[in-house]
């Protein structure tokens, strides 16, 4: 099989990056603005800029002004800083943009663990519907600090996100007041679902759970007007083909065309929904999807496991963005995308960690990981992919699928001053002759020390500025508590275990 040729990896038409760098209104309002940091320059570290030409320092330099990068270089070039600039000189450390996490689902932090290996008659019963009746504003609210608190403190300075705001509509301003908070850069998508086709009992959506789109989209503007600013951005979401009426699913994307945001669905995410969406469209969700018009631009697709040959042609012509999630896909035993033919067919590809409750995890540095293991097993070729392929699908890669490209994702003049510096000096990270491998392959996530969005420091040597983390883990425990006795789940959770406890 051919080599992948980082150089034509994911390059755009003039068109799709001017659009992507069109000033993002919504309701014909500019977005409110958020704190830039002050003027500083970072300096003697090792810098990999993920630029066009992946240049990279082993000693470099990262000047940020007014929110965005200034310079950025090797430091033979920084020449004089004057003295109103801040400087930190950071030794043993390596700078690098921001990570891109291009989906999860906040308010299910404080799930953790809940659906492990579940009966699939028990989580119909009690899984689903019941545990989304206890994800009211204060549970949602409390998992979503949790899993900002992890995705933030491990590296990622953009996340999108989709949270069921059904039967609790006031769930979505918990999970923003987390968002707006913590200072996160987010697409935070209100997903919505009507379909009451009961001939597939995995996708059928009870009606106490559906939303009518009136209500669905008059809710995103609601949100839109509160929450959007420059960092964050509210935007609309039909949850799949086989859970979305067609009505639903062409009115949130006329809903996005006209608030100028992002469209959102999960598609082509199990075997499930390939063979109902065949059933009853007489062809896979991407090709309905197609003929429902809402491929393109701006659009973001959660999964796409199950896309035939012309499905991921029509992806990469239509410019849409993909989100690749490889450690739930595992989880669910949902089959393994086709991450090699995506990113050779320049596809709009990045990497998700998915929710908690899907995944465990908001570990990004683990998705990279088994982005490359998962395909050189699905594949039986060892020699696919690369720690530096995993690492420009979750910078560059997370932005073109979000379709943001032209402001973060790289670290280069102009865009935005959103960057990680990470602790080289660590047994997992050693010897730095290997580090870029380390990084995806032996990397301890918590090494992580400075998180800096807009240039402005928001977790300062793994410490987060403002959320606190005991508070976090001890509100997220209560939310599971709470969430379990609105189930009904909390006797199967205390004899799940095999084990004797005491």
């Amino acid at each position: 099989m051919p080599t992948l040729n980082r150089s034509q990896f994911l390059k755009f038409s003039v068109g799709l990056a001017a659009a992507a760098a069109a000033p993002s209104r919504a309701n014909g309002q500019a977005r409110k603005a958020t704190p830039k940091g002050a003027e500083t320059v970072l300096t003697d570290a090792i810098v990999l800029t993920m630029d066009e030409q992946r240049h990279a320092y082993w000693s470099g330099f990262v000047w940020m002004k007014d929110g965005r990068v200034s310079r950025v270089g090797p430091m033979d070039r920084l020449g004089e800083v004057p003295p109103t600039v801040t400087r930190r000189t950071l030794k043993n450390r390596l700078i690098m943009p921001g990570l891109i996490n291009c989906h999860t689902h906040l308010s299910n932090g404080a799930l953790r663990g809940l659906y492990d290996e579940m009966p699939l008659e028990l989580w119909f019963a009690k899984g689903m519907w019941p545990v989304l009746d206890g994800l009211d504003r204060k549970n949602g609210e409390a998992g979503a600090y949790l899993a900002i608190l992890e995705l933030m403190s491990t590296g990622v300075t953009t996340t999108a996100t989709g949270e069921i705001a059904s039967p609790h509509p006031e769930l979505m301003d918990g999970v923003l007041t987390a968002v707006e908070k913590s200072g996160m850069r987010a697409v935070v998508s209100r997903i919505s679902m009507d379909s009451a086709d009961e001939s597939s009992p995995a996708q059928f959506i009870q009606k106490g759970y559906r939303d009518t789109p009136t209500f669905a989209a008059d809710e995103v503007r609601r949100l839109q007007k509160r929450f959007n600013s420059d960092r964050i951005s509210v935007v609309p979401e039909a949850l799949g083909v086989m859970r979305c009426t067609e009505e639903m699913v062409r009115s949130l994307h006329a809903l996005s065309r006209e608030t100028d945001c992002h469209f959102t669905m999960h598609a082509a995410s199990s075997q499930d929904e390939r063979d109902g969406s065949r059933k009853r469209f007489g062809h896979g969700s991407i090709t309905e999807l197609e003929r429902r018009g809402v491929l393109g631009p701006k659009t973001l697709l959660a999964h796409a496991v199950w896309l035939d040959d012309g499905e991921l042609k029509l992806v990469a012509e239509r410019g849409t963005g993909l989100s690749h999630n490889p450690v739930s896909n595992a989880y669910y035993a949902s089959g393994e995308a086709r991450l090699k033919d995506l990113v050779s067919a320049k596809c709009r590809v990045g990497l998700g960690v998915d929710g908690s409750s899907t995944n465990n995890g908001q570990n990004v540095w683990e998705t990279m990981k088994m982005a490359m293991l998962l395909q050189k097993a699905a594949l039986e070729q060892a020699s696919f992919g690369s720690a530096e392929l995993a690492l420009e699908l979750m910078t560059r890669g997370g932005a073109a699928a979000l379709h943001m490209e032209n402001e973060i994702g790289s670290l280069e003049v102009g865009k935005k001053a959103d960057l990680i510096v990470i602790d080289i000096d660590r047994p997992s990270l050693a010897p730095r002759q290997t580090i870029v491998s380390n990084l995806v392959y032996s990397n301890d996530p918590w090494a992580v020390r400075d998180v800096y969005i807009d240039g402005e420091i928001v977790v300062s040597d793994g410490v987060h500025r403002t959320i606190d983390k005991p508070s976090a883990i001890d509100n997220a425990r209560l939310a599971l508590g709470r969430v379990l006795k609105t189930a009904g789940l909390e006797d199967y959770m205390a004899t799940r275990s095999s084990w004797t406890w005491k």
